[in-house]
């Protein structure tokens, strides 16, 4: 530096304090990437990193639970309970008296125990064979055939019973085709290849367009109905590429698709949102969006937002000025008392929580993003405006839907009742590896529509299997 002038000197501070600046905001985002998982971001829990697990892990026995672990007080048990007539009835006597060794043999006793053991009979494959007869009629001599029961065909081929187990196993026992047609000889006595259980798969599917539309169409009819998808992937001839799988949930009815993309042609093709009228609760991905000018109202799921906050408020660089946290926690809080606040309104029996109440809450959820857009406004970050100043402008902007669920107490404060059941198709993912084509996916679940509406509803998953191949399936009431 010898030789420079005073102002010269002062541009190379301040060239040095522009690097230095620009440098932070490029940490800043690296560390926000490096530390995005599920608990601070939209990410699935699937995506977690091993450190992230571990975190949650230590997260969770730092706080424990205060109730005790086992059954709650008040709960039901479930265990086995009697039979007032037991199919058998077998009466055992001593072997001799247990005082003198004499032999009891023929002594009349009583009942001093009574235990009933709960089994199944060992499984054997029954076959029976139906023959056709032929008969000649002795007026004209025509001669007429008897003809089959419907689902049977010749010579062989597996009955009602097996085709129902066999297709239970493979779309809802969360294991690949080649083992749930392995467990159906292990355990049925029912050797079926998996040509036959994948085949069964596309035969209950190919059954099911009359259910599909009758359950969009109950879905279009209720008053708060939750939407979400999840990526999955596809492996077939060509290169592995993501699929989408979406599910629509009202109360008892669950809905499951799939598509080769995330946007409206998928939604549009469904043809579930774009003639729904309710409230939709769901995430704040863009392409809904669309949807939103016909509907009644909006809920975003507030468990995304949480976790957002909780990002932002991770922002703090070490030994910086902790400015998130001072708006995400503020904001946090709020949103948690009114979802409390709700529920024990509705506990309660109201119909709305408390004016004063509400506008109190909504005042300090106001001033939290408030502060939060101000405080980010002018910050730095490499890639546009900082995601404090995002989150906080767009927490501002929709704030009506993120309350919503304060204003109508039918609705609730999150998205998991569309979210939870993503969990099983997860599974399947992450058990089968990928599905070979969209076309396979979407009868994947379509089926899983089906058997989980029909469970919902108290249909034993066999008996709407049994339906289905038989060309009646089970379909939602009108009062769903």
């Amino acid at each position: 530096m010898d030789g420079l002038s005073h102002e010269e000197l002062l541009a190379a501070v301040a060239e040095r304090d522009a690097v230095i600046a620009v440098l932070r905001a490029e940490i800043e985002a690296l560390k926000r990437r490096v530390g995005m998982d599920s608990s601070n971001s939209s990410l699935p829990p699937g995506s977690d990193p091993p450190a992230a697990r571990a975190r949650r892990g230590k997260q969770r026995k730092a706080k424990p639970s205060p109730r005790p672990r086992g059954g709650q007080a008040g709960h039901e048990g479930r265990g086995l309970q009697r039979v007032a007539v037991p199919d058998r009835v077998q009466v055992l006597a001593p072997a001799g008296c247990g005082g003198c060794g004499s032999d009891l043999s023929g002594v009349a006793g009583r009942i001093g125990t009574r235990i009933q053991v709960f089994d199944t009979p060992p499984v054997k494959l029954q076959v029976t064979e139906y023959q056709l007869l032929a008969v000649v009629c002795p007026g004209c001599t025509v001669v007429s055939r008897a003809v089959a029961p419907d689902g049977v065909a010749g010579p062989c081929c597996y009955g009602p019973n097996v085709r129902a187990a066999t297709a239970l196993l493979a779309c809802n026992g969360h294991m690949s085709i080649a083992r749930a047609a392995e467990l159906m000889g292990v355990l049925l006595d029912a050797p079926v290849s998996t040509g036959f259980a994948g085949g069964l798969i596309a035969r209950v599917a190919a059954r099911l367009a009359g259910f599909e539309t009758t359950l969009k169409d109950r879905l279009g009819q209720t008053s708060v109905l939750h939407h979400d998808e999840t990526p999955a992937r596809v492996a077939g001839d060509d290169a592995d590429r993501l699929l989408y799988i979406y599910t629509a949930r009202a109360a008892k009815l669950v809905w499951f698709g799939a598509a080769d993309n995330r946007g409206h042609t998928a939604l549009d093709a469904f043809g579930i949102l774009p003639g729904y009228r309710g409230t939709l609760v769901r995430d704040d991905y863009r392409a809904y969006a669309k949807y939103d000018k016909h509907l009644r109202a909006v809920q975003l799921c507030c468990a995304h937002l949480l976790r957002a906050l909780r990002g932002i408020g991770d922002l703090d660089a070490e030994g910086y000025e902790r400015v998130q946290r001072c708006w995400t926690e503020p904001a946090t809080q709020a949103l948690l008392d009114a979802k409390a606040a709700a529920a024990k309104a509705r506990t309660d029996g109201a119909t709305a929580l408390d004016p004063d109440l509400l506008a109190s809450l909504r005042t300090r959820y106001d001033q939290a993003v408030t502060w939060g857009v101000l405080t980010n406004r002018d910050r730095d970050w490499p890639t546009g405006r900082h995601p404090g100043y995002l989150l906080a402008r767009r927490l501002q902007t929709r704030a009506a839907q993120v309350w919503h669920f304060a204003v109508d107490l039918t609705v609730p404060f999150t998205n998991n009742p569309a979210e939870q059941p993503q969990r099983m198709v997860k599974l399947q993912m992450k058990i089968g590896g990928c599905w070979r084509s969209v076309r396979t996916a979407a009868r994947y679940c379509l089926v899983r529509s089906y058997l989980a509406t029909a469970r919902n509803h108290g249909i034993h998953p066999l008996d709407a299997l049994r339906d289905a191949l038989a060309g009646n399936p089970w379909t939602p009431p009108q009062t769903a």
